[in-house]
């Protein structure tokens, strides 16, 4: 009997992928399903963004971005 074991199932947009990381670096706001985060947009993965305001990262799921802007 083979075990069950969890598996990542993740939708990946290409389009917003490609767009966020042509603005890497910059500084945005992002609106999210939570509220809106303005900062550096220092990293973007597959799966997540990561903005840093002042010295702290926040971890931002691409599936709960709403807009972004380049400020």
């Amino acid at each position: 009997m083979k075990e069950h074991q969890p598996q990542l199932i993740s939708s990946v947009d290409p389009y917003v992928y490609k767009t966020l990381k042509s603005i890497e670096g910059t500084m945005i706001t992002v609106e999210t399903t939570k509220g809106s985060l303005r900062g550096t947009l220092q990293t973007v993965m597959p799966d997540h963004i990561v903005v840093q305001i002042n010295e702290t990262p926040f971890f931002v799921r691409i599936q709960q971005i709403v807009w972004v802007f380049p400020n």
